[in-house]
């Protein structure tokens, strides 16, 4: 991962958290114009070893249960990479433990 989309993750990350909840639904409007985030939290998803995952995971689950339907489809376009990383996971353990 580059250090620009490290920092591009870290920021989207940070500036979620610092949002007060009279600003979620305008922050939720400009999300998607963030072109750089989406292959960044992409690649974070894809590498198992990121130390961005969880963090970037935990975001994801609080975005989704946000009642800010633009967030909880902002979130939905990563359910078939995280699904597929977790199926990649378990099967390449269930090969190594037999």
């Amino acid at each position: 991962m580059l250090g620009s989309e490290r920092a591009v993750v870290e920021e989207w990350l940070s500036e979620f958290k610092a949002l007060p909840d009279t600003q979620i639904t305008s922050y939720a409007a400009t999300l998607h114009r963030k072109k750089a985030l989406v292959p960044a939290l992409y690649k974070v998803i894809q590498d198992s070893n990121n130390e961005l995952l969880e963090p970037v995971c935990h975001q994801l689950f609080e975005l989704y249960r946000s009642s800010e339907v633009r967030l909880k489809r902002f979130t939905l376009q990563f359910l078939p990479e995280l699904i597929w990383v977790y199926l990649r996971l378990t099967v390449s353990r269930d090969r190594q433990s037999n």
